[in-house]
């Protein structure tokens, strides 16, 4: 009896720490409203893959104009989680399982756009190319704090 009740408690266990997580907040006011400031560089980093998502929905449904704005609130959403990490007064060298979580969740995101570049035509790229940029630069910069390059 105790080793089945043992195998019931190790499988909730594993279930509940397979469990999807929580849904990313509705917009990025109420991220900025988070008075965590490592708290809030995580949910901007979500909230970037979920616009980054909505992006490709929206190239998958034809709404070039809905992909550029998507586009845009991914970009912000990565400018915010930089932000958040610089009033944290953290750096990547001596507080790094945050900026882990933002490196690996940035290059993620990075492989999803390129791949979404990938798929769009030679004209429709323009307007993924500064976004792919920008998240580019603040990967780098991550990784290379991380690394023991940075500042």
């Amino acid at each position: 009896m105790k080793r089945l009740s043992s195998a019931v408690l190790f499988l909730a266990l594993l279930q509940a720490g397979t469990a999807a997580p929580s849904p990313a907040p509705p917009s990025l006011g109420q991220i900025k409203a988070e008075p965590n400031a490592e708290r809030r560089a995580r949910l901007a980093i979500d909230f970037a893959a979920v616009a980054e998502h909505d992006a490709e929905s929206a190239y998958a449904a034809a709404d070039l104009a809905n992909v550029d704005a998507q586009l845009k609130t991914t970009t912000d959403a990565m400018e915010l989680a930089v932000s958040s990490f610089e009033a944290s007064y953290k750096t990547p060298g001596r507080s790094p399982a945050a900026f882990k979580y933002a490196e690996q969740r940035s290059r993620e995101l990075l492989k999803r756009l390129t791949d979404l570049q990938r798929r769009m035509d030679a004209e429709e790229r323009g307007s993924i190319d500064p976004a792919i940029a920008r998240i580019q630069a603040i990967h780098d910069g991550w990784f290379e704090g991380l690394m023991g390059r940075g500042k």
